[in-house]
């Protein structure tokens, strides 16, 4: 015990860290039995997506130009951008309703720009995977890929000491990143020494298929994933920051 509490006094380290850790264990216990029974009483339907219509509407885009996609876009409006989501979102200019799970209804090399923007901590890491991939096939070779995400190392940070935001705002503009889409959010902050706030930006709403955090992301793990992928990083926020924000273009040879 002294050697994995350490410390004078191991046995009150032992009895607070059992405390604080089946705290963590009874609140995501809490809300997933939560969710799972107002998913059962709930009498919204998942919407039919036929995937050979899908990719009709999608060529029809792409012969109008479109060529730049915001995949689980939601209710944003980016400019020159075709949202791609499973819901739809009556104010959204550009839309098309698909699962983003299965873009082979999106030629290979056919794009120039692929935008996420609080997605990927919603996939499993395998769909992490299989979406990298994907974004890698779909984009010409000179196409770049904007991603922003939660960033848990950051987030950590932000909890014990002082929250830091994503700063060079027109480098990333510069390089792509869309200029009408969230950078830094100062509303982000309010996770700093708020134990419920740390754990809802680690987990989301745990429980709930449409907004719980499957993915637990870091700045080195997003890289790993990235280079195995095929990318390049070209700019990427500091590893103290709330939120990830990377640039990546292809590399020459995809190493897969």
């Amino acid at each position: 015990m002294k050697m994995k509490y350490f410390g004078k006094f191991p046995i009150g380290n032992f009895i607070i860290t059992n405390i604080i850790f089946s705290a963590i264990k009874y609140r995501l216990f809490y809300l997933r039995i939560k969710n799972t029974i107002r998913s059962a009483f709930t009498k919204e339907k998942p919407c039919e997506i036929n995937l050979e219509i899908t990719k009709i509407n999608f060529q029809s885009y792409l012969n109008n130009g479109i060529v730049k996609i915001n995949v689980g876009g939601g209710n944003r409006n980016l400019e020159g951008f075709l949202n791609i989501d499973f819901v739809k979102h009556p104010t959204v200019k550009k839309e098309l309703l698909a699962n983003i799970l299965d873009l082979s209804f999106i030629p290979s090399n056919s794009l120039v720009h692929i935008h996420s923007n609080h997605l990927i901590e919603h996939l499993s890491d395998t769909e992490l995977s299989n979406q990298l991939k994907e974004y890698y096939r779909i984009l010409d070779q000179n196409g770049i890929l904007t991603i922003r995400c939660p960033n848990i190392l950051g987030v950590s940070y932000g909890f014990f000491f002082d929250t830091v935001k994503e700063e060079n705002y027109l480098d990333f503009i510069t390089n792509g990143y869309p200029k009408d889409d969230y950078f830094y959010n100062p509303k982000d902050d309010w996770y700093h020494k708020d134990f419920f706030g740390y754990l809802w930006f680690v987990y989301a709403d745990r429980g709930n298929v449409k907004n719980q955090h499957l993915n637990i992301l870091t700045p080195s793990k997003l890289r790993s994933k990235l280079i195995t992928s095929g990318f390049q990083i070209k700019l990427m926020t500091e590893p103290e920051t709330t939120n990830l924000i990377v640039i990546a273009t292809k590399a020459i040879l995809n190493p897969n």
